[in-house]
């Protein structure tokens, strides 16, 4: 078993918060408040504000200037995870006069006020839209509400762009938890593959996909899964949020999976489909289309290239196929955001879809980002011909001269034992 990487450094915590104030003198701000979601969400939907303070999520961070930040969090229950994280000798970034409980809008607002930066710029991680979870931004009305009211001058700022452009290089340190949750997810993979065979459910599937990734010290909170002899959708098993039975495998059916890995806040994502036993050739066709995609990638992911390059390189074999596809072919990954779908046809495309009034493909974002080494990418190429679908696909980082594979199993189109 790999060895877990060393906790972050305090040189690493003084990276990022230059990087906060590189943002506010870049961006001309006078303060820079990070959102951060709630916990008990895979392990946050949206937690830039863990990036800064290296500690349970669901706070605002807020920098005015080289001051340390300021860390408002949800509850004492925080303060007390804080107290006991002291008394047992961890390594801490933020100290207890940082640590204020009260994420309101109102409690920030107040403080900015206080120190007289009602008229002044403010920068705002959280505005901007987040896909594919948050298309209208992450921080709530009444979080924005309460801090215009008590700066009722200030301009409030969306920066995500400008912080993504910077974290989503990785540092050494970075990278170092990445690899280690690549190598969480390629064991999880694996036991994907041995756990798969006829009799099996889904339920059992992702019990032992899980309590992999925990027993190796790793974070996961969620399993996409779809299993059959034909499938075209995409997200958690139905018995998840639906009152039915989990689905029990058979001979001839494929497990589509998307298993995330995460850890130190660090995720990489595996798409590890499996055949058990003998399945329908369409299966084959576009598990092998999703490969060619996948070495394309590969190949593409270099510096120099753009996000958009990387796209048209992964669509390329979709497109010459005539298939079809369902999810992206890529994103970034700490953070999110570039997206690429292309302009391959997507589940409309299926007889079946022309019942739902209302389908929109989405369209790939962050086509002209420039890549650099350093920046991780969840590539999840995935092909349909008919109603039967292949995915695979894994975790890459920009290299100087080609992308940097993580991960070798959920890259091709796994076979279950016997």
């Amino acid at each position: 078993m790999p060895t877990p990487p060393a906790p972050l450094s305090m040189a690493e915590r003084s990276r990022r918060w230059d990087l906060a104030r590189d943002i506010m003198q870049a961006e001309g701000l006078r303060a820079l408040v990070v959102y951060g979601d709630r916990e008990a969400a895979a392990p946050a939907g949206f937690s830039p504000d863990c990036y800064f303070s290296n500690d349970r999520p669901g706070s605002i961070v807020v920098f005015i200037g080289d001051e340390a930040p300021r860390v408002y969090t949800f509850a004492s229950l925080m303060i007390a995870d804080h107290i006991q994280a002291a008394l047992r000798g961890d390594q801490q970034w933020i100290a207890p006069e940082q640590l204020y409980v009260g994420k309101t809008g109102r409690d920030v607002g107040a403080w900015l006020a206080e120190r007289g930066l009602d008229g002044s710029r403010i920068g705002i991680i959280g505005l901007e839209p987040y896909p594919p979870f948050y298309f209208d931004g992450a921080v709530p009305a009444r979080t924005l509400q309460g801090m215009a009211q008590a700066l009722p001058k200030a301009e409030f700022v969306p920066v995500y762009k400008a912080f993504f452009r910077r974290a989503s290089v990785k540092s050494e340190e970075e990278l170092g938890l990445v690899r280690y949750a690549a190598a969480i997810g390629e064991a999880m993979s694996e036991t994907l593959r041995a756990t798969a065979r006829p009799g099996v459910s889904e339920a059992e599937l992702v019990a032992a996909v899980t309590a992999t990734c925990f027993a190796m010290g790793g974070y996961t909170a969620e399993v996409l899964l779809g299993t059959g002899p034909e499938y075209v959708g995409w997200g958690p098993p139905a018995w998840q949020y639906r009152s039915q039975a989990p689905r029990i495998l058979r001979e001839g059916d494929i497990v589509l999976s998307e298993i995330f890995a995460l850890y130190g806040l660090m995720e990489t994502q595996h798409q590890a489909a499996v055949a058990v036993g003998d399945v329908h050739p369409d299966i084959l066709r576009a598990a092998d289309v999703a490969r060619a995609s996948y070495e394309a990638g590969v190949a593409a992911l270099r510096a120099g290239n753009t996000f958009g390059d990387l796209v048209d390189a992964m669509e390329a074999p979709l497109l010459a196929s005539g298939g079809w596809h369902v999810h992206p072919l890529v994103h970034s990954i700490n953070p999110y955001g570039p997206v690429g779908f292309g302009t391959a046809p997507g589940i409309e495309s299926l007889p079946e879809a022309a019942r739902y009034p209302q389908l929109r493909p989405l369209p790939t974002v962050g086509r002209e980002l420039p890549l650099q080494p350093g920046m991780c990418f969840a590539f999840e190429p995935n092909c349909g011909f008919g109603r039967h679908l292949a995915n695979i696909g894994g975790t890459v980082i920009v290299g100087e001269q080609a992308g940097i594979a993580l991960n070798e199993n959920s890259t091709r189109l796994m076979r279950a034992d016997g």
